[in-house]
């Protein structure tokens, strides 16, 4: 079996490979028509809307070849919600462009409750700025669904440059439990704390 059939093959799985995604096992064994080929499909299968799944098969067959071509087709709006999120992290790791952080932005306030998990998570915290730090906090003060809440909390800590490892144990938890308190009032005693203790003029 080629290795072109083998990518090809994997679009009509139903298991747990299927699940876990394309990855560079599938482009690597290709010659480079098989990657064209493959690149190829992948363009088609996201014109009409596409996936995550789609642009991130776009960027491991070319990355240099997807870059302006999923630029593209984000800035013309023909890209579904999974694919515009997609293309908005790939694009950024290839070429940091604090303009993406508004695809994030967006989605944070997505009514799909997996999007807004993702955007949370995928969001580049070293781009932080007013705008991005103001919608985590927005998030963390009207999410009700838990694993959105997460991801917008640890966020918001990596944009201070807070991890487990840089605090004490006992201060890092009692931030974390501030920022996930059912009280409002701690919640935005926390947000306070963070920006005097952390912030960029701290």
């Amino acid at each position: 079996m080629s290795a072109y059939q083998h990518f090809l093959d994997f679009f009509s799985m139903h298991n747990r490979e299927r699940l876990d995604g394309l990855n560079p096992s599938y482009f690597a064994p290709m010659t480079a028509q098989e990657r064209c080929q493959a690149f190829d499909h992948l363009l088609e299968m996201t014109k009409p809307g596409g996936s995550a799944e789609t642009i991130s098969g776009l960027f491991l067959a070319d990355a240099e070849r997807a870059a302006p071509v999923v630029r593209t087709l984000l800035e013309q709006g023909v890209l579904n919600d999974d694919a515009a999120l997609g293309a908005a992290w790939e694009l950024y790791r290839h070429q940091p462009d604090a303009a993406l952080i508004d695809v994030f932005l967006r989605l944070m306030s997505s009514p799909d409750r997996t999007l807004r998990s993702r955007a949370a998570f995928y969001v580049p915290a070293d781009a932080s700025h007013a705008a991005l730090l103001e919608a985590l906090r927005d998030m963390i003060r009207t999410e009700t669904e838990a694993l959105p809440l997460v991801n917008a909390c640890n966020k918001l800590l990596e944009c201070y440059g807070i991890t487990e490892e840089s605090l004490p144990e006992a201060q890092y938890l009692r931030l974390y439990r501030g920022l996930r308190s059912d009280d409002l009032k701690t919640r935005e005693a926390t947000f306070k704390e963070l920006d005097r203790l952390f912030g960029l003029n701290a």
